[in-house]
């Protein structure tokens, strides 16, 4: 008797379980990303072949694409996996994308990793890590290469301060070719912290770090721009994200710039004049 007794037991534990396990893999999941896609107006488009683990550690596993097209957001051939092992340690996950594709820029061969410490449906109660790696480049088409290439002829012929030729062999290597970048990140509450972000290409070398505050939307970001491991210009980025502060100094005080972003098509027409007198001067 006692022995019916406890297999009936373990077998209603088994059919239990095993409904938990279907409600979760089948409803629950799939409830969730409905929930995210309404929350942050995206469609996300799960491949079948995603799972759902409790043993020997708490895992989901999904393949999906994404996009947001009111930002151009496109995410494609992505795998996400997120697991909590049977202790006190935090959750972590894995995430790594065949290609990120935001307006022009497209990030490929893209991997992140890191914890979750705590998480929430409201963002200013989460406190997460991540860590992000991959290749940036420009997708340019013919008429934006040939401009390119006629900037860069006209910048030759002109007589320029060597930090000006510095920038410029920057933006042109960011526009023709891969960069590669490492990165790490961190949200505390409100605050997400760039704790760096390094991006190289031969003897180049972009340097970002600071805070962006997402309940004020003050933002306190410095970039540093390196060549030879030499930095030449400084950019600092303070105030309030829709329209911050800028600061821009090169080493040999030949750029010296300070504006809100919203005068920038000011600072570009000064820029395009100063070109224009250099180039007139060499002729």
């Amino acid at each position: 008797m006692v022995k019916k007794i406890l297999g009936i037991f373990i077998l209603l534990i088994i059919v239990i379980f095993f409904s938990i396990y279907v409600v979760v893999d089948k409803i629950l999941i799939k409830k969730t990303i409905t929930n995210i896609e309404k929350k942050l107006n995206l469609n996300i488009y799960l491949h079948e072949d995603y799972s759902f683990n409790i043993f020997p550690k708490l895992s989901l596993l999904t393949k999906f694409d994404l996009d947001k097209e009111n930002l151009n957001l496109f995410i494609e051939n992505a795998e996400f996996e997120i697991y909590k092992n049977y202790n006190q340690k935090p959750a972590a996950y894995f995430l790594n994308a065949e290609s990120v594709r935001i307006e022009k820029l497209i990030i490929h061969d893209l991997e992140a990793d890191g914890n979750i410490y705590k998480y929430s449906n409201d963002s200013l109660n989460s406190h997460l890590e991540i860590y992000l790696k991959g290749y940036i480049k420009c997708q340019l088409n013919t008429d934006e290469k040939n401009s390119l290439k006629f900037a860069k002829l006209i910048l030759s012929r002109i007589n320029l301060p060597e930090s000006y030729k510095k920038l410029s062999n920057f933006i042109t290597s960011i526009l023709e070719e891969d960069m590669s970048f490492v990165s790490k990140f961190t949200l505390d509450r409100e605050l997400l912290t760039i704790n760096y972000f390094d991006s190289t290409k031969n003897e180049l070398n972009f340097k970002l770090s600071g805070t962006y505050n997402l309940k004020s939307n003050i933002v306190d970001i410095i970039v540093k721009l390196d060549s030879n491991k030499e930095n030449f210009m400084e950019f600092k980025i303070t105030d309030n994200v829709k329209n911050p502060y800028i600061q821009i100094l090169s080493n040999d005080n030949s750029i010296n710039y300070n504006f809100f972003f919203n005068d920038i098509e000011k600072i570009f027409e000064e820029a395009v004049d100063n070109i224009l007198k250099n180039l007139m001067a060499n002729e």
